[in-house]
């Protein structure tokens, strides 16, 4: 009887069609990175380095992602689907954030602190997820000033929307800020499907179901949003836009 390593033999279509494979996943995650914007500006040199050490996970509907108070190890970026993000108090009551899709990231701060995520990260649909290692990320900084420029001008965004998000809250009536919560939700201009349902969108603005609807109502007949079950249609940001600009 004979021993020893046995060689097996891979046909030249499986070792092509493993090729193609890997190099269909590159494009999409180089696709993804290139989606967002502030990483897109950063130059084609720092997208290749950070898709390099990317890897595109599929994720069932449903799925948790992430959630507060996990070690943030990785930089999760939506290559397809949408991420929903929550938080729940001691009481189990559970309120939605905010919604990532394509062109977002989530996890930033926590992955540069080094820290935990601040919420839950919940499929909602099929997902592809890519995801960027925080060594490469910090490696990628080291190596490419321009996404340092890029992601400090991303933290000054995000600061004053959240000051104008706490001044709307206090000053503006609900319409407008119903305007504005919708309008953060749209990437890029033109007509625009929201997949999220209005009992979601009224645990965003922290109010009822029912004074959600009858607020959409009036939108949905001003012509600036469609309603259908389980999506807005944006069918006029210009209206929105102006809408959520009114403080009066």
């Amino acid at each position: 009887m004979r021993t020893g390593p046995v060689s097996v033999s891979l046909s030249s279509d499986t070792v092509i069609e493993g090729l193609f494979v890997m190099q269909e996943t590159t494009v999409r995650i180089k696709k993804a990175l290139a989606n967002v914007s502030w990483l897109s500006a950063c130059g084609e040199a720092t997208l290749q380095h950070l898709a390099a050490h990317a890897t595109l996970e599929q994720v069932a509907d449903g799925t948790t992602v992430t959630w507060r108070g996990r070690q943030m190890t990785h930089l999760l970026i939506p290559a397809q689907g949408v991420l929903e993000l929550s938080i729940t108090n001691s009481q189990g009551k559970r309120h939605v954030i905010n919604r990532q899709e394509p062109g977002q990231v989530f996890g930033l701060i926590p992955v540069l602190e080094d820290s935990e995520a601040i919420h839950d990260a919940v499929a909602r649909g099929a997902c592809e997820i890519v995801r960027v290692p925080q060594a490469q990320l910090w490696q990628a900084m080291r190596a490419h000033p321009e996404l340092n420029d890029q992601i400090i001008r991303l933290l000054c965004a995000r600061a004053r929307d959240t000051y104008q998000a706490l001044a709307a809250q206090t000053l503006t009536a609900l319409p407008n800020r119903l305007a504005r919560v919708l309008l953060s939700q749209v990437r890029g201009t033109g007509p625009h499907t929201l997949v999220m349902t209005q009992a979601d969108l009224a645990d965003m603005l922290g109010i009822t179901r029912q004074s959600l609807n009858v607020e959409l109502k009036r939108l949905e007949r001003k012509g600036m949003v469609g309603l259908g079950r389980g999506r807005i249609d944006i069918q006029d940001q210009a209206q929105l836009a102006q809408l959520a600009n009114d403080l009066e």
